[in-house]
């Protein structure tokens, strides 16, 4: 009781070991260069002892230093619990190997077999009876095992001792075993476990490329009749044949004189021909071996299925950068819909050196459309892929001033790109990668104004056509590891640069450059089992004559977002604009500006998977957990010393006269802040996060905000 027995590696061999939990003690069972594996207790009728798989020839095999590993097959062992040193052999396999054995009933154990070519259950009926007892003598460094009165007397003088250090006495018992199949599968039985101590056994077989978990009864009745036959596959006939043959070269064969002799007598065997079954054993021996008529052949392209993923979401496929739409509102960098259906596959080459992906999405408006086609070329170290992307938007806002038009219109936006990406492992944790493309945006602007209703003006506004050459350098780091959903243990982070020039777009202020340097590092330490404290930092600044502008607010994945009525300053030209988050506690837009900065903390505690000691089937309470978080950010335009906390803007409602209010945002110095609690977990295969979020103005001071978003992480 108390003891916890498994198989493990010391100095390069795996041995037996049992460790005391209430001690702690680890007791080494065996020490030898021979694998053992699967140990397992069982208690048979007059004997106890650990029941193990080996590659040991024998019982008695030597466990010297100067053994070599053997290559033997794996028999099925009993090593005696109370002597740890008598060790029986329970089987003999001629063919295949014994793996996972276990007790089945009072006196039989079990285990998986491929002596037939097949994996099937076997099972094995253990006797034993008593021999007699063995004396050990201690005497000194020596120990003397049922020694003669004249052994153990010179022993005694030669240590200078009138009498044993300590004598022990063990039972030695003679057992005996006899094996048989109990099943006669179509498709093996990979492993084998005890399940639990009502009298069943787990099996875990595998049909085609699915493998199917059973648990079931102890079968007593075919333990009776012991009538399965188990017959050996094709390949098995073949390899007994080929055993027999390779046993038959022990006999010599002469070759016959044929010399004539002279026959002095007449018989009835005169005229018999020559033995023919010789002839056919030379033949027989001479058979070319397989590998001798094998071949080599060049490696032809066979494309099968990687992974096939279907369903809704609303995270980014390749474009975080959206058209400048003049500060309209809210920003959804999907394709501007809350959730869409999504369709992607992948199909790779069997050594998974080509990957082709191909996607579409779908909006829930049945209006807006992404299409993804991808090519990567992952054969060698230096990796490199070609990708088209199109996206159709027809829920997009853009700000015109101008041939008679004035305010926020409705328009729809298309945006096509054609981008080369290569990538370069320096090790196993960094890479260099880059990204070149090319993107042509589209904007046909709707008859509607936001503000005035239907204007038919807007049908006569031409087209807006943008094409950018970008260009994308990334320097990235990952350590970390990933023990469950949302759960990460070590540090990654990226570094990158964004630089972008209009293709056929130059004004008289010459060539409208926009660049942007970031970063995003993340830190995930454990605290206890998976509960994790998750930290993040980013920061992004674009300059250039056209920037990039950044939204502060709200978290990634918001379904339904608010947006915050906080005009962008009109002295700067943005080409992009784009989300800066995680800041709960704040709707979109609370701050914006070509600079942004995010800090975030977060407690991840799974609430159920780490405090429950058992397997959980149930995917939400596996997956459930707690957060507790702390975020904060800014965004602002010009230099560094520009920064400042944002005001929040709040409008009421006036005919006669309308109010803005503008309130200083909490948080803490310049940084705008929130903190909260909130929720995550998997339902019907989709991981659903949802935040309540104060201001940092006091403690739960003020309505919280809400936030129901899809995806994981930050």
């Amino acid at each position: 009781q108390n003891t916890l027995l498994f198989s493990a590696v010391k100095n390069g061999h795996t041995d037996i070991f049992s460790f005391k939990i209430d001690k702690p003690k680890l007791e080494q069972l065996t020490n030898d260069v021979y694998d053992d594996l699967d140990p397992s207790f069982v208690s048979f009728p007059n004997k106890s002892g650990i029941i193990f798989s080996s590659n040991r020839p024998g019982p008695d095999a030597p466990s010297s230093d100067t053994v070599l590993p053997s290559n033997y097959r794996y028999n099925i062992f009993l090593l005696d619990y109370f002597t740890k040193k008598q060790i029986t052999q329970l089987t003999n396999l001629k063919f295949g190997n014994g793996r996972f054995p276990t007790q089945y009933n009072v006196n039989h154990f079990t285990y998986v077999s491929d002596e037939n070519g097949i994996g099937n259950r076997w099972a094995g009926f253990f006797t034993t009876q008593r021999e007699g007892l063995d004396t050990l003598f201690y005497i000194g460094d020596e120990v003397l095992r049922n020694p003669s009165d004249k052994e153990l007397d010179s022993t005694m003088v030669a240590w200078q001792k009138n009498e044993p250090d300590s004598i022990s006495m063990f039972a030695v018992t003679k057992d005996s075993t006899y094996t048989f199949p109990i099943t006669n599968y179509q498709s093996s039985l990979l492993e084998t476990r005890i399940a639990g101590d009502r009298g069943q056994v787990s099996e875990v077989i595998r049909q085609g490329d699915l493998k199917y978990l059973y648990k079931l009864r102890v079968d007593s009745l075919t333990l009776r009749r012991r009538n399965v036959n188990a017959r050996p596959t094709e390949f098995r006939k073949k390899e007994i044949a080929e055993r027999r043959i390779q046993e038959g070269k022990a006999s010599v064969y002469q070759a016959p004189d044929t010399t004539k002799a002279t026959e002095f007598f007449q018989n009835e065997f005169q005229n018999e021909a020559s033995d023919s079954g010789a002839a056919q054993l030379r033949a027989a021996q001479t058979v070319e071996p397989v590998l001798q008529r094998s071949k080599l052949y060049n490696y032809r392209l066979k494309f099968s299925t990687d992974n096939v993923v279907s369903g809704i979401s609303n995270n980014i496929l390749i474009n975080r950068y959206q058209p400048y739409g003049g500060g309209n509102g809210p920003i959804q960098l999907g394709n501007g819909a809350n959730v869409n259906f999504a369709f992607r596959a992948t199909i790779s080459d069997l050594l998974e050196d080509y990957k082709l992906t191909g996607g579409f999405r779908l909006g829930t408006n049945l209006s807006d459309k992404d299409y993804l086609f991808a090519f990567q070329n992952v054969r060698k170290r230096f990796d490199w892929g070609v990708l088209y992307y199109k996206s159709i938007n027809k829920d997009y806002g853009v700000e015109i001033v101008g041939a008679g038009l004035s305010g926020f219109y409705d328009a729809q936006l298309n945006t096509n790109i054609y981008q080369a990406n290569v990538a370069y492992p320096l090790n196993e944790v960094k890479s260099l990668r880059a990204n070149v493309a090319y993107r042509v945006d589209r904007t046909i602007i709707k008859a509607y104004n936001n503000s005035n209703g239907p204007d038919p003006i807007g049908l006569s506004f031409p087209d807006q056509f943008s094409r950018y050459a970008l260009t994308r350098f990334e320097y990235v780091h990952d350590n970390t590891i990933y023990p469950t959903q949302n759960i990460w243990n070590g540090l990654r982070y990226k570094v990158y640069m964004d630089v972008n020039l209009p293709v056929m777009d130059k004004t008289a202020e010459g060539d409208q450059y926009t660049f942007n340097f970031g970063f995003d590092a993340r830190n995930y330490v454990p605290i206890y089992r998976n509960i994790i404290w998750a930290t993040r930092a980013a920061a992004d600044a674009s300059w250039g004559n056209r920037k990039l502008i950044y939204y502060l607010g709200g978290v990634d994945g918001w379904i339904n977002p608010k947006f915050n009525r906080n005009p962008p300053d009109p002295d700067q030209t943005y080409a992009f604009q784009t989300l800066a988050v995680n800041l709960r506690g704040f709707k979109q837009n609370v701050a914006n500006g070509n600079n942004a900065l995010v800090i975030n903390s977060e407690v991840r505690v799974p609430v159920f998977s780490s405090f429950l000691n058992k397997p959980i089937n149930n995917a939400f309470i596996r997956n459930f957990q707690l957060v507790q978080f702390i975020d904060l950010g800014a965004a602002w335009n010009g230099k560094y010393d520009k920064i400042e906390r944002p005001s929040v803007i709040h409008n009421v409602t006036n005919n006669s006269n309308p109010i803005t209010v503008r309130v200083k945002a909490g948080g803490i110095g310049p940084l705008a802040g929130g903190y909260g609690f909130g929720a995550r977990s998997t339902l019907l295969g989709y991981f659903l996060k949802f935040d309540t979020a104060w201001e940092m103005n006091g403690i739960f001071k003020g309505r919280p905000t809400y936030y129901f978003a899809l995806g994981l992480d930050f």
